[in-house]
């Protein structure tokens, strides 16, 4: 009775190329996400260079230079997307088949007897693909140095899909403009989350961008020390541990044994005190949900906090530590390029 239903399913055991389409966005670019469970970062590769730079075997996760293959990049979104597309083409072949053995059995029954039967199939209603929108539009664009590969992330970016080549010095006065930008616009975009939303919607956006803007800042400078000092530990043979760049007093103290220079020479000892507020504040954050700990207040001078407290973070405060990330980096360039020697 049911051959047709039969013969298809053993086609589908033998496997079947369902053709799917990642929808794009204005720009041409496609989403992607870090597979990395500790990353999970987002990010937009122009879709012609997607097919023809990035290798099938090893994609470079702009954020942490994780690799997978290419299979392994896609967004919750397009994951569902696939998953509904490939149930739709197997209900449509399944209703097809069953169609076919109903219109087969009803020509094989006899005509005016005691007993008539007949088959119908009524399948489900249509699945609705709604393709994946893009999460959000992209706030800073990178070509990569080394292979031209386009691409797109929300904050800084320090790595080539394609070759992962690192841009870390490149892409970091990007970062910190695309900070100073958004607190910039902070207003604007409360506005326009409240005519969308609510007040407390649109706050609570606001708080987050600022919370962000301090945590990426930090950490656009950490990947630009790291590549920068990366040709310097090789010539002094200087250990580099994993965060080094996260601690000031520890990484300045590596830093001069490499080039004779510490952070005191770039920094007055009150920006420097500053600087180093915002790297705790960003700890908090990262690992505390910006809860104020004792360990917060024995590794640095801020008395504005008592403990249990938590951070409110300032649009000032974020504009101050772009300056002073941006200050440290020109002055741990400047020496990298002029090669001080532990002497000078």
């Amino acid at each position: 009775m049911f051959d047709k239903l039969l013969k298809e399913l053993k086609k589908l055991e033998k496997g079947v190329k369902v053709p799917i389409q990642i929808p794009l966005d204005s720009n041409g670019e496609m989403d992607r996400r870090c597979p990395s469970e500790d990353c999970q970062a987002e990010f937009k590769v122009v879709f012609d260079d997607w097919k023809d730079k990035v290798r099938d075997e090893v994609v470079y996760c702009p954020i942490c230079r994780n690799e997978a293959v290419s299979t392994e990049w896609n967004t919750e979104a397009q994951q569902e997307h696939i998953q509904q597309t490939a149930m739709a083409h197997l209900k449509n072949v399944v209703n097809r088949a069953m169609k076919e053995d109903a219109r087969s059995f009803n020509t094989r029954q006899s005509r005016g007897g005691l007993i008539s039967m007949s088959m119908s199939v009524k399948p489900g209603s249509p699945t609705l693909l709604i393709p994946p929108k893009a999460a959000e539009e992209m706030r800073q664009r990178f070509v990569c140095e080394s292979c031209a590969c386009r691409y797109s992330s929300v904050g800084a970016a320090f790595f080539c899909p394609a070759c992962g080549h690192n841009s870390a010095p490149t892409n970091f006065a990007a970062a910190v403009d695309s900070v100073r930008a958004s607190v910039a616009n902070l207003s604007a975009i409360k506005n326009a989350v409240e005519s969308a939303a609510d007040k407390d919607t649109a706050a609570d956006t606001a708080r987050q961008i600022l919370e962000n803007g301090l945590v990426k800042l930090v950490a656009s400078f950490q990947r630009f020390a790291e590549a920068t000092f990366q040709p310097l530990a090789a010539r002094s043979a200087v250990k580099v541990r994993r965060n080094l760049f996260q601690n000031l007093g520890e990484s300045t103290t590596v830093w001069r044994s490499a080039t004779g220079k510490r952070y005191e020479d770039f920094l007055s000892p009150s920006e420097l005190d500053e600087l180093t507020i915002f790297f705790q504040q960003r700890h908090l954050l990262s690992h505390c949900e910006g809860i104020v700990d004792q360990d917060y207040l024995d590794r640095c001078s801020d008395r504005t906090y008592s403990i249990g407290q938590r951070l409110v973070v300032k649009e000032n405060a974020v504009v101050r530590l772009a300056e002073l990330v941006r200050k440290l980096a020109e002055g741990l360039a400047s020496s990298a390029r002029k090669g001080d020697s532990p002497d000078g």
